[in-house]
């Protein structure tokens, strides 16, 4: 346990470059006292309203919270959602040194409606207009990705299939992490399944290790012929299908596979969890940490994501806890 203490106390060395789809998560908050006579849904009282770094910011967010220093890399509007979430950047004191504005982007903004008293959302209200980033944006953050990247610890690809993340920015970052011996930390979504390559960690979820694979993860014989798929059509050297209350399963090379059940707890929200793990991986990782080590760590935090209502930055403070208090 000593080497896992030990490896969070040195996020704090550590420098990450997270490239991805910046997003605002907004959320109002209510209660819910009656059903409209206009039609049948409930009417929120509205009590208040907040705003947080989503997405990729998200991912931003965790790895501050967790000590580590990170720069963002992404494509924000010119609006005030993108004011917002620069604040934000610079409120948890993360670089926005590779943040481009395009003025034909409407900056991804995902609002949730929530009755406090049963902290259930009523629905969600996205604000997105994809395909719109130009050409000329996704061009100019390729060449600072070339000239940059060399200055971080590892990369971590946090794509929600919004545009940031597309073929030759994928291309580039994996001339990158084996030129430069960088590790390259990936969150899949199905816009790129067939255009990841060579990542040092890829995280998708049960569902989506069954959509990239093309295999109906059913039971643990279904699980591994997935992720041996994975392996093999990603290049990856490594392999983490998060699987939510049957915790996680790590893929390795020479067929190696192990299982990292998840501790019993009450979680009522999700939200987020797969920003903590890819960042909780990132750190370990590029502080020496073994796969395993990384895998450990993001079970331990993604647990403590479902105590909260939506996205929720991981503190250092808990996560060290949490491993003191691990079976």
């Amino acid at each position: 346990m000593k080497n896992l203490l030990d490896l969070v106390g040195n996020f704090k060395k550590t420098h990450l470059l997270v490239v991805g789809d910046l997003m605002l998560d907004r959320f109002v908050w209510g209660d819910v006292e009656r059903i409209s006579p206009e039609a049948p849904v409930p009417v929120l009282r509205v009590r208040s309203e907040s705003s947080r770094l989503g997405g990729a910011a998200n991912v931003i967010h965790n790895i501050r919270s967790l000590g580590g220093k990170v720069t963002a890399c992404g494509v924000i509007g010119k609006d005030e959602a993108a004011k917002r979430i620069l604040q934000e950047l610079r409120r948890v004191k993360a670089s926005s040194a590779g943040v481009f504005s395009d003025r034909a982007f409407r900056t991804i903004q995902k609002t949730r409606i929530i009755a406090s008293s049963r902290h259930q959302q009523i629905v969600r209200l996205d604000r997105e207009d994809l395909g719109s980033i130009r050409a000329a944006t996704l061009a100019r953050l390729r060449r600072w990705l070339w000239r940059s990247a060399s200055r971080y610890d590892a990369i971590v690809i946090s794509d929600y299939g919004k545009g940031v993340v597309h073929a030759e920015l994928l291309d580039a970052v994996a001339q990158l992490a084996s030129a430069k011996q960088l590790a390259c930390i990936v969150d899949p979504k199905r816009e790129n399944y067939a255009r990841y390559r060579m990542p040092t960690l890829i995280t998708p979820n049960k569902d989506e290790a069954s959509e990239a694979s093309g295999i109906a993860i059913r039971d643990e014989s279904t699980l591994r012929t997935a992720g041996e798929k994975l392996m093999r059509m990603w290049h990856a050297k490594a392999v983490l299908i998060t699987r939510g209350p049957d915790g996680m399963t790590l893929f390795l090379p020479r067929g190696r596979v192990k299982h990292f059940p998840t501790q019993p707890r009450d979680m009522f929200d999700v939200t987020g969890a797969g920003d903590t793990v890819v960042a909780v991986c990132a750190l370990a990782l590029a502080c020496g940490g073994s796969y395993e080590d990384a895998a450990v760590m993001a079970n331990q935090a993604a647990g403590l994501v479902g105590d909260e209502v939506g996205t929720v930055a991981v503190s250092l403070k808990s996560l060290k806890r949490n491993l003191k208090e691990r079976p």
